[in-house]
């Protein structure tokens, strides 16, 4: 099967720090789960042709029952179960690719701010630029020290930092290409971009969006509802193309 675009959502991450006793994932979010918000907004995305899924070993039934199924999300073809570590996770879904495509986008299931409109500027950026990744990110506000130890090691320049969001997006080959090096050789890293930095493929920038937030802790979560109450966000709807 041939498609222009598969997404790969990561959604195996526990609610410890959000101090919630399920998955974050499944916590309702304005009356829709945080992990169903995520995969709404990409099943809206038209060059994106099928989706895989990625959760916890002993939630994926629940995913399939409550997230996919409740939803209506036809792009989903597989839900996997997730590893240890991020990376593994991704790399189990890549596994599970069914579809044969040119561009493979990877996306936080704790991300479920991120609009149809930034994953297509995502899209076009790596079609129109000589590179084989583009990673979304906001210009740092705020002032970074490195510390090691309890000691301040150094003072970057701010105006070179960048936080970095999902989505990203890569050329297929090449994401698939890092991916098993790095499984063989054992090198991890917290992000897919930083693999294909790794290994000299061409990583560009293209701004975010600053209510992009990830769902990590408990305050990000009021955070978010106030975003989506305040009607700032045109996000995907069920069964519609946005609200």
């Amino acid at each position: 099967m041939k498609v222009s675009v598969s997404a790969i959502v990561a959604g195996a991450g526990r609610g410890e720090r959000v101090g919630l006793p399920e998955g974050k994932q499944f916590r309702l979010l304005a009356g829709i789960p945080v992990l169903a918000r995520s995969l709404l907004n990409l099943e809206a995305v038209e060059d994106i042709g099928e989706i895989i899924l990625v959760v916890n070993p002993d939630e994926i039934v629940r995913a399939e029952k409550e997230i996919v199924s409740a939803y209506g999300m036809n792009k989903v073809v597989a839900v996997v179960p997730g590893g240890e570590y991020r990376q593994e996770s991704v790399f189990k879904a890549l596994r599970s690719l069914r579809g044969d495509p040119e561009l493979i986008l990877v996306h936080d299931g704790a991300r479920p701010l991120a609009t149809p409109e930034l994953f297509r500027r995502t899209l076009k950026a790596v079609r129109d630029a000589e590179c084989e990744g583009v990673i979304t990110a906001v210009p740092a506000v705020e002032t970074i020290k490195e510390v090691e130890g309890g000691w301040v090691v150094r003072t970057p320049e701010r105006r070179r930092l960048w936080s970095v969001q999902t989505p990203q997006c890569f050329r297929a080959f090449a994401l698939l290409d890092v991916h098993e090096k790095a499984f063989r050789e054992g090198v991890w890293a917290t992000d897919d971009a930083a693999l294909l930095e790794r290994y000299r493929y061409r990583v560009r920038v293209v701004e975010g969006e600053i209510t992009n937030i990830k769902i990590t802790y408990s305050t990000d979560l009021i955070l978010a509802e106030a975003l989506l109450e305040k009607g700032g966000l045109r996000v995907a709807a069920p069964g519609g193309p946005g609200i």
